[in-house]
């Protein structure tokens, strides 16, 4: 795409400053010239210079830097086109001191108005991305009013079955107690912006043990989590949409193990999740279900352009790969 858009306005500047008085030949040379310095300021300028500088509101030394890469590209274009001109067009050596003003003016207006333009797109961009981001939240929290009422019952429901169970019966007391805990995490802590992995995790171990509760010996659950696995924020609730499908889509061999493995690690801000399962040739594909597209929209929304959700499905076995940067913007 930015091929493209540095091809259209090559273009467009060889029909504009073609002059009668040059060839066509040295017309797309001068322009090259000009088009091959203005790219590197350009990019300098967005690359470099904006992030650590003018982002940061150090302006005076985006200002002074930003001049000082122009008169570099200036003096460089200056240069090259004073050789192309002698060696290249076999013509007479320009005037240098009438070559540099000129190319330097050209050079800072040009990159001046392609960063302008750039910085405006991207700022028109943020605000749609956060339009959109306040309507999510907006909806979510409609949502999420609406459907606190029945939650809230069976809550109160499940404490009081659990208080009428026989305190003999220790095993269906603890899956009750376990699941109240899962039901009070997604009430409270499910309907935060961040939550500690710890707290995460501990919602993902219950509901891991709750699902090995219905399995019997021939399911084998592997849930591993790295010690770096700590001391780190993560939006709630988007772990547990991974291990439900693969709780949900797992094989149901007789012959041999079924297996779903589940890994979590953490370096470098970057948090790892990889789960998978073996899974039956005869059953339908499940990477298109809707929790894994509600997921992959969740991403976009928290974590723009800091995620990373893979699908594999293999023969015999279906796996899902997500990496989030957990740093901040």
């Amino acid at each position: 795409m930015e091929i493209a858009f540095w091809v259209g306005i090559y273009i467009l500047w060889v029909f504009i400053f073609q002059n009668r008085t040059i060839t066509i030949t040295r017309t797309l040379g001068i322009q090259f010239c000009y088009l091959l310095f203005i790219i590197l300021n350009y990019y300098i300028t967005i690359n470099y210079l904006i992030p650590r500088f003018l982002n940061k509101a150090r302006y005076i030394y985006f200002a002074l830097l930003f001049c000082l890469s122009t008169l570099i590209a200036t003096f460089l274009r200056t240069i090259v086109s004073y050789y192309i001109t002698i060696y290249l067009y076999h013509l007479a050596p320009p005037d240098i001191a009438q070559l540099y003003p000129v190319s330097l003016l050209n050079i800072f207006i040009w990159t001046s108005i392609l960063v302008a333009g750039k910085m405006i797109i991207e700022k028109v961009k943020n605000q749609r991305y956060t339009e959109a981001l306040d309507k999510e939240r907006i909806k979510n929290e409609l949502d999420f009013l609406k459907a606190q009422h029945n939650p809230h019952f069976l809550f109160n429901s499940l404490n009081t079955l659990y208080f009428q169970i026989d305190k003999t019966n220790t095993d269906a007391r603890e899956t009750l107690l376990k699941l109240s805990e899962m039901l009070r995490y997604q009430l409270y802590e499910g309907s935060v912006d961040k939550i500690t992995i710890d707290k995460e995790l501990s919602y993902l171990k219950s509901y891991i043990e709750l699902q090995r509760l219905r399995l019997n010996k021939n399911y084998i659950v592997n849930f591993h989590a790295e010690e770096s696995v700590n001391n780190f924020e993560i939006a709630p609730m988007l772990i547990i949409p991974l291990v439900e499908n693969s709780f949900k889509h797992v094989s149901h061999f007789t012959d041999k193990p079924n297996e779903i493995k589940i890994s979590l690690s953490y370096n470098n801000l970057e948090f790892i999740c990889e789960i998978s399962n073996t899974s039956e040739q005869n059953v339908q594909k499940n990477s298109g279900g809707i929790g894994l597209k509600n997921l992959e929209r969740r991403l976009q929304l928290l974590y723009p352009e800091r995620f990373e959700l893979n699908v594999i499905e293999e023969t015999g076995r279906f796996s899902v790969l997500l990496k989030i940067n957990t740093g901040e913007n």
